[in-house]
C-alpha cells in the first residue's frame, strides 16, 4: 500500500469513535507505536480535544483535528503515570498543567511543550521534527520527499535553524524556523504530497526548501546570531571555518550584512546562503561561508589579467577593522594604516599572495600557515578580539611568512 493510502486509512480510522486500529507507524529512533484497540485511539482523541480547547491562536498546535490525530499516531504513547520524554503522555500532561495552573502568561510555554515539537520538555524540537519528517515523508516516491538523513545527522543539522521556543500552527506556517518545519511535518501526516517538500531542511539541488519556510526578504535582514547558529551547525570537523561562536560573530559584525537574497555578494546574507548549501555538501560549501568567502561571497576586481582575487576584498575589510591605528598599544607596523593607503592598495598587495583567488578552500581544522591569504584570514579573524597578539601575523608576519 502506498504511503498516501496508509495515511488516508489512518485518518479515517482515527475519525471513527467506535473503530479499533491495529496498525503501527515506525519512527526513527523510537519503538513502533501500536494501537491496541480503542485505548490507543482514545489517547489521541483525548490529547487532541484538550489541545484544541486550551491552545487557541496564537498558541494553536495543529491546523485541524485530522492533522492532530494523524500526528499523534506518529508519536510514542508513553506511560500516563510517568509522563516524560518525547511521548503523547508527556504532551497531555503539559496540557493538564496548563489547565490546572490557569494562568495566561504560562499558557504559551505549556502549549509549545504539548505541541508536535515538545519544546525541550517533551523531546527537543529538532528530535521531534526529524522523527515526524521521517515517519510522514521518507519514501521512495520522489513526490513525497526523499530520505534526507539518519536521525542523529538530521538532529545535528536541524540545530542550525532558528528556534522561537513558542509555537502556533497559523503564524509558524511560514518563516525560516524549526517551528515552520514542524507545522509542515505535522500537516504532511494527512497530506504528504503537498507538505513534505515544505518540511525539508533543504530541497534536493537547492539551498533552501521551496515554499513557505523561508524568511520574507522585505522584512527580515541577515543577522549574526542566525548566521553563526546555522554556520556552526553545518560546518564541523574538517569543514570547520570558525574556531568559536565568538569568532564567527566578530567576523560577521565586521562584514556588510547585505540581504537574505544575496548569493554572491560580499555579505553575511551570501554566507548564510552557502551555509544552507553546506547542509548537503559541507566540504565544498563551508569555505564559501568563512571569513574570506573563497571567491563565492565577494570578489574584488583588480588590475591586470588576474582580475578576480576572491578572498582579498573580505580580508582587507576585516584587516581595517581588526588592526586599526585607533587601537591603543598597537604598533604602527601592525596597523592597516601603517601598511596601506586604502582598501584598493590592500587588495592589490593581497592579490599577489598565494591563495588570493577563488576556490582555494579554507578550514581551521588544521590551522593554515605559511605565506598564504588563508593564514592571514585566520589571524585577522583572531585579531578582531586580540589585535595586539594577532595583527602581525594577519599582515604577513610569523607564522604567515
Amino acid at each position: 500500500m502506498s504511503r498516501v493510502a496508509r495515511f488516508s486509512v489512518l485518518a479515517l480510522a482515527l475519525g471513527l469513535v467506535s473503530s479499533a486500529l491495529g496498525a503501527c507507524q515506525s519512527l526513527a529512533g523510537i519503538e513502533d507505536r501500536t494501537y491496541d484497540g480503542e485505548s490507543g485511539v482514545q489517547q489521541c482523541k483525548d490529547y487532541c480535544a484538550m489541545a484544541k480547547s486550551l491552545c487557541v491562536s496564537p498558541n494553536q498546535l495543529y491546523a485541524s483535528d485530522d492533522v492532530c490525530l494523524a500526528t499523534c499516531a506518529l508519536m510514542a504513547p508513553g506511560e500516563a503515570d510517568e509522563p516524560a520524554g518525547n511521548t503523547v503522555a508527556c504532551r497531555k500532561n503539559q496540557l493538564l498543567l496548563a489547565q490546572q495552573t490557569n494562568e495566561p502568561q504560562t499558557l504559551p510555554g505549556y502549549c509549545a511543550n504539548a505541541g508536535p515539537g515538545g519544546n525541550g520538555t517533551c523531546g527537543s524540537n529538532c528530535e521531534s521534527y526529524c522523527q515526524l519528517y521521517a515517519a510522514a515523508c521518507q519514501s521512495t516516491e520522489t513526490k513525497l520527499g526523499p530520505t534526507q538523513y539518519d536521525q542523529d545527522t538530521c538532529v545535528a543539522k536541524c540545530k542550525g535553524l532558528a528556534d522561537k521556543r513558542t509555537f502556533d500552527a497559523i503564524e509558524d506556517h511560514g518563516g525560516d524556523t524549526v517551528q515552520c518545519r514542524l507545522v509542515h511535518s505535522s500537516t504532511a501526516s494527512t497530506n504528504p504530497e503537498e507538505h513534505c517538500v515544505h518540511a525539508q531542511l533543504q530541497a534536493q539541488g537547492q539551498a533552501k526548501p521551496p515554499g513557505p519556510c523561508l524568511d520574507d526578504a522585505d522584512t527580515v535582514k541577515p543577522d549574526c546570531d542566525s548566521y553563526c547558529q546555522l554556520e556552526l551547525a553545518e560546518c564541523q570537523g574538517a569543514a570547520k571555518v570558525y574556531e568559536s561562536a565568538e569568532q564567527c560573530k566578530a567576523v560577521c559584525n565586521a562584514l556588510p550584512k547585505g540581504e537574505i537574497t544575496d548569493i554572491k555578494e560580499n555579505s553575511v546574507g551570501c554566507r548564510k546562503y552557502h551555509s544552507y548549501n553546506a547542509l548537503v555538501d559541507p566540504v565544498m560549501h563551508c569555505p564559501h561561508t568563512g571569513p574570506g568567502g573563497d571567491g563565492h561571497c565577494g570578489t574584488a576586481d583588480m588590475p591586470g589579467p588576474d582580475s578576480v582575487t576572491g578572498n582579498c576584498e573580505s580580508y582587507c575589510i576585516l584587516l581595517a577593522r581588526a588592526c586599526s591605528a585607533d587601537i591603543s598599544d598597537l604598533a604602527t607596523a601592525d596597523t592597516f594604516e601603517g601598511n596601506f593607503k586604502n582598501q584598493a592598495a590592500c587588495q592589490q598587495a593581497c592579490g599577489e599572495v598565494d591563495g588570493a583567488g577563488p576556490n582555494n578552500g579554507y578550514s581551521v581544522a588544521t590551522p593554515p600557515e605559511g605565506n598564504t591569504v588563508q593564514c592571514r584570514l585566520l589571524h585577522v579573524s583572531r585579531a578582531l578580539s586580540k589585535p595586539i597578539t594577532e595583527c602581525s601575523a594577519a599582515l604577513g608576519g610569523a607564522p604567515c611568512q
